[in-house]
């Protein structure tokens, strides 16, 4: 019997064994038994990392990939030593390498009981006081506790399409032999597609999306200081009030004017209406060199507590701020390296990347994936899904999410995901938490809003880790009496 299993072992899973570590460390307390689960070919890497290229780079600052509370510069420090490199914006391959070489001196330092399956759950069952878990190998596992360290799952996009000759999911799908290819998307998923097709000599790239929305680029440095968006404002006008979410939008609103002619949201903006990208690329580029974004620095400000807000906000408001701002913020909070920014403008300059509002579904006619857009009707033999899908568990295609579902062990959260206790990440169904099973990570989206960012879901490891640790002291001190 265990006294924990993790399900999934990617950079979630790794920051969660880490802090795990520290605390029973720490506490001077009996090591406990761990069992580790996760396939061998991403075991302590995961998907989001250790399943990259080496073109594919992180879009979030080395100081923001911390692994542990404790060494909050760890993977800087490691980046420096391992490769004399202080670039900002490494590969993602690199990252994956420092979280395998961690979890391997983790297991090596003996303060955990780590036993590892490299295999994938299947099925779990709770039975009384523990679980019962089996995988794919044939094995049963038994614990008393189960974490889920799932990342994100895919879900199928376009179902019309998907089993169609041509249509890809990943780029070790693609073949170099083809030339124009269309890829939905703009977020950090479509930009990874095009780096890695345009890194194959492919000069013929169509990107596009529903909300004709392009991607932002990251300043130099955060310099502008919100003077209306701030969270002792947004308490205090929201208590006044009694309504988060209007307080919110009113206050980014008040931001936006005073921004009306210094910022860069409005030029950024009518430069898309006049479906003129060239110059919006260069002109976020430069102001980026420039650290002259300060719409940007708004949103970045607002990462200490949006999680809290969202918390705050009932489900009608969470809906309404989905489908009112959704798209927008993914695109305006979630920018990517100048670098890359600047491959992208360069690839539309040469006239071998172009960007697509999609006006209808997407078809295939005549052996062609067709879409209709502002730009008139665009053909391929190529038809790249890299949206991410969307985040309803009831639409993902995995045998331990369906499993669960089938048992009640979790339920949907009506904004994606799976439904979670957002103070212990315990899961929760008709109300009622189940009591020992956890979720971290991606699919805790609809209730916790920040868990695309590494940083958050390490401080959410860092919480879980030290109750599940203090939950331990308290059920080995009551067997001991």
């Amino acid at each position: 019997m265990y006294d924990i299993a993790i399900i999934g072992l990617g950079a979630t899973g790794v920051s969660l064994i880490s802090q795990l570590q520290d605390e029973i460390y720490s506490s001077n307390l009996i090591k406990p038994k761990i069992a580790v689960i996760n396939p061998s070919n991403n075991f302590s890497t995961g998907n989001a990392f250790g399943d990259a290229d080496k073109i594919h780079k992180v879009n979030t600052p080395p100081n923001l990939l911390s692994v542990s509370y404790n060494e909050t510069n760890s993977f800087k420090y490691w980046l420096k030593r391992e490769s004399s490199s202080e670039d900002n914006y490494p590969a993602r391959i690199q990252f994956s390498i420092f979280l395998s070489q961690l979890y391997h001196s983790i297991k090596s330092s003996d303060v955990l009981d780590i036993t590892e399956f490299y295999s994938t759950v299947i099925n779990l069952e709770k039975d009384n006081n523990k679980f019962i878990i089996t995988d794919d190998r044939n094995n049963t596992i038994y614990s008393k506790t189960v974490i889920m360290c799932l990342g994100a799952k895919v879900t199928e996009n376009f179902p019309q399409l998907s089993t169609i000759k041509g249509f890809i999911h990943h780029f070790k799908e693609y073949s170099d032999t083809y030339n124009k290819i269309l890829i939905a998307g703009s977020s950090l998923t479509a930009i990874d597609a095009f780096r890695y097709v345009n890194s194959k000599g492919n000069n013929d790239v169509n990107l596009f999306s529903r909300n004709g929305y392009l991607p932002t680029c990251l300043t130099r440095s955060n310099q502008y200081i919100p003077i209306f968006l701030t969270w002792q404002n947004i308490i205090y006008t929201s208590k006044k009030s009694g309504d988060i979410f209007n307080t919110f939008v009113d206050l980014l609103r008040k931001e936006l004017h005073h921004l009306k002619i210094k910022g860069e949201f409005n030029q950024a903006i009518n430069f898309l209406h006049k479906n003129n990208h060239k110059d919006y690329f260069s002109f976020l580029l430069q102001r980026a060199k420039e650290a002259n974004l300060p719409f940007q620095d708004v949103l970045v400000s607002t990462r200490p507590y949006m999680h809290k807000i969202w918390n705050i906000m009932n489900l009608s408001q969470k809906n309404k701020f989905i489908k009112n701002f959704g798209s927008i913020w993914a695109s305006w909070r979630h920018p990517i390296p100048q670098i890359v920014f600047s491959e992208l403008h360069e690839a539309l300059i040469n006239k071998n990347l172009k960007f697509h509002k999609l006006l209808s579904e997407p078809i295939y006619h005549e052996n062609k994936f067709v879409i209709q857009t502002q730009n008139g009707r665009i053909c391929a033999n190529i038809f790249w899904d890299a949206t991410g899908g969307k985040n309803n568990i009831t639409l993902m295609k995995d045998k331990l999410l369906t499993s669960l579902r089938e048992k009640n062990l979790i339920e949907p959260h009506p904004c994606g995901g799976i439904n979670i206790n957002t103070s212990t990440f315990e899961c929760i169904v008709k109300n009622k938490t189940v009591d020992g099973l956890y979720n971290l990570g991606p699919l805790n989206k609809g209730c916790l809003f920040s868990t695309n960012a590494f940083w958050f879901n390490t401080q959410c490891a860092n919480i879980l880790a030290k109750n599940l640790i203090r939950i331990l002291s308290f059920t080995k001190n009551k067997e001991l009496a």
